[in-house]
Order: C-alpha cells, then structure tokens, then sequence
C-alpha cells in the first residue's frame, strides 16, 4: 500500500502546476445511451465502499487511437482515489470525500470536455460486484454477469425491442479483462498489476 501512496505523491508532485481542477458537491448525471442518464452519486457512494487498493494496466483503442496508462485505485471507506498514469505523466486523479464530493485534476492533454463521471462509471461496471452495481445504478439499468461476461444495459421504452446494451465486459482465463463502450466506441484490456 505504501508503494501506491508513493506513486500517486510522485505524479502528483510531477505535475503539480499542469493541471486543471473541477470541484463538484455532487456528482453529475451523464448520458449513457439516447435518452438514458446515469445518476453518478449512487455510483458514487458504492465506490466510496470500496476498501481495497487496486493497480492496473489499460491498453485499448479509441477510433483510430491506442492509448495506455496504469491506473491506481484506492479506497479506505471514507474516500475512493483514482490516479491515471501514463509514462512520466499523471493525466488525471480522481478523489471521491463522503458524503459524495467530487474532485477531479486533469493534464492539459486530457480534453476539457471529458468528464470525471464518465471515468467512474466504467470503473463501478468493472470493479463493482454486480449487485452493488445494480443498486447503484437503479432502476433504468440492466445488469447481467454470468461469471464471464458482464452487460449493461438501459431499461426502457424500445418499440419492444430489448434495449441494445452500453456497456461489456469479458473476463478472460489469463486474469485479463476487456471492456467495451458501446456508446462511445471505446474499447481496453485491463491487466492486474497486483
């Protein structure tokens, strides 16, 4: 656990005076598929429960972009942090206070138009148990995990139709886990670190 602090004390240190502040009291509402948003303080309050300290590597794509970065998660009960790494830069830390204040330092790199709850969102549908997961998102929301594959999905008003899912996760035999954004055509490899 010392290393983890370290870590983050090192980036946050590094880059101190490039960066880009947003306090919030409450987390925001995001949209995650036409006409569904998440409320973020539930998703907010089951990460605040998290007790663990996780360290993991993320490759993906975007378009026609790869990128990479570590990610260091810790919570203790009272407070969920999330610093994003990539090579001799933090891009971003995320710190979560109770009862739900939100606080979110950006690299100049990170576009202004990204939001924290977005980041969080995919950090509750990867880390969260599925139960907890379900509370927390409510009832406009589907979870189904079989132990492998993980989907997310909006309840809803479909001609019908069962909604198209917005978010999966596959667990793969090596330890590894792929997760996909539907909406926003993001997909990344996750591999534990510790």
């Amino acid at each position: 656990m010392k290393i983890q602090f370290a870590i983050m004390a090192v980036a946050a240190a590094l880059c101190a005076g490039c960066s880009t502040t947003v306090v919030r009291d409450t987390p925001k509402a995001i949209a995650v598929a036409d006409g569904a948003k998440a409320e973020m303080t539930a998703v907010a309050e089951a990460l605040l429960d998290l007790k663990c300290t996780r360290v993991q590597a993320v490759a993906g794509s975007w378009k026609e972009h790869a990128f990479s970065a570590e990610i260091v998660m810790r919570g203790d009960g009272e407070m969920f942090a999330t610093v994003v790494l990539a090579p001799a830069m933090r891009l971003a830390t995320i710190t979560l206070l109770r009862p739900h204040a939100l606080r979110y330092e950006r690299a100049r790199r990170i576009p202004a138009a990204f939001d924290p709850e977005y980041l969080l969102f995919d950090l509750a549908v990867v880390n969260l148990e599925k139960d907890v997961l379900s509370r927390a998102l409510g009832d406009g929301f589907k979870v189904v995990d079989d132990g492998t594959t993980r989907t997310v999905s909006p309840r809803g008003k479909n001609g019908g139709k069962e909604p198209q899912p917005i978010a999966k996760l596959v667990r793969n035999a090596d330890g590894t886990t792929r997760f996909v954004n539907l909406r926003h055509s993001y997909e990344y490899t996750i591999t534990p670190l510790q």
